[in-house]
């Protein structure tokens, strides 16, 4: 008899709320908001993620981001490039913050929480860019609609 076994169910969803937006008050402060479910909450929360500009321009040069972003995008018509590559730029973003809230999630996130400040996480989040910076690419493609390039 063939066991199968039922997909796993993951413990937290989250969707994006909205961003990235600049601080009101801190304009070298990025933020995205996600609403984070844990499947024993009773409600789920509303949960800021901040990522500091000196933070996310290291992140793009981890990523070698914007040169390849352009290569990537060399093919539009010119009337097209900039709201694409802004657009590209914006996706990176909300990836990077969601991938900085995967990191809070998988070290157990509180359901009292509703920040995460630009300060935490950040070393981590550089670790992740480094192992895993050619999936935030694709995804950023996917998101754009274009084909994958040759590097």
């Amino acid at each position: 008899m063939a066991t199968s076994s039922s997909p796993e169910i993951p413990r937290y969803r989250t969707t994006l709320f909205f961003g990235p937006e600049v601080h009101e008050t801190h304009a070298d402060i990025l933020y995205c908001v996600f609403n984070v479910k844990k499947r024993s909450w009773k409600g789920g929360i509303q949960l800021v993620v901040e990522m500091a500009q000196p933070d996310v321009s290291r992140f793009k040069r981890l990523l070698q981001f914007e040169s390849w972003l352009r290569n990537s995008l060399r093919h539009l018509p010119p009337e097209d490039y900039d709201e694409y590559f802004q657009r590209g730029q914006d996706l990176l973003l909300q990836y990077l913050c969601q991938a900085k809230l995967q990191l809070a999630l998988d070290e157990g996130l509180r359901q009292e929480t509703t920040l995460l400040s630009h300060d935490e996480l950040s070393e981590e989040l550089a670790q992740a860019i480094r192992r895993d910076g050619q999936s935030f690419k694709q995804d950023v493609l996917a998101e754009l609609d274009i084909p994958p390039v040759e590097d």
